[in-house]
């Protein structure tokens, strides 16, 4: 759901694995945000980047909460999405953890339960099963060489994981949205 066409408020969903992408989102936050938030205020234009690193507590969590959450922020951001791409595929939900009115409200979730991250996830949600997204998503892929460089947690959880972080960067390409390919750092994307 898009914001209504006389809004003066633009908000910005950001996404991707937290772990390994903090210094890019802290960059973001710190440094450039506030520079667009300054230019789009000298056209009246409210500037909101949604960062959900602080936007979901520890309680919400373990209720079964992050998806239902991602998902919302998405809707109310739309139509702009930002999807960063390291290394790492992220958290799968157990399949059993789904909430089941978020399953009624989405039942495109239902052939993705406990097999799909919630990166991915965001990214169906939010640009890959939208296609009035064109022009409104930008995804960023961080080059490989930074991530191994930095290893633990910036580098793919396994052989099943990595399979599926490629086929997602593929499938993400094949879609004709804009792809930064392979960033060599944090302070390069920003």
């Amino acid at each position: 759901m898009a914001a209504p066409s006389n809004s003066r408020t633009v908000r910005v969903f950001l996404s991707s694995t937290f772990r390994d992408f903090a210094e890019e989102r802290d960059l973001l936050v710190r440094k450039i945000f506030p520079e667009l938030r300054r230019k789009c205020r000298e056209r009246q234009v409210e500037l909101v980047d949604v960062d959900l690193r602080w936007g979901i507590t520890e309680k919400e969590a373990q209720q079964g909460r992050v998806l239902p959450i991602c998902l919302a922020e998405i809707d109310r951001s739309r139509p702009w999405f930002m999807g960063f791409i390291g290394e790492r595929y992220g958290w799968v939900p157990e399949k059993e953890k789904y909430d089941l009115s978020l399953l009624l409200e989405q039942p495109w979730l239902e052939e993705h339960r406990g097999g799909k991250s919630v990166t991915e996830l965001e990214i169906l949600h939010g640009v890959l099963n939208n296609p009035a997204m064109e022009g409104r998503a930008f995804f960023y892929f961080r080059d490989a060489k930074w991530s191994r460089k930095k290893g633990g947690a910036y580098l793919s959880e396994g052989r099943e994981e990595k399979t599926k972080l490629e086929a997602l960067k593929e499938r993400i390409r094949q879609s004709g949205f804009p792809v930064m390919e392979n960033y060599p750092s944090p302070e390069a994307l920003a």
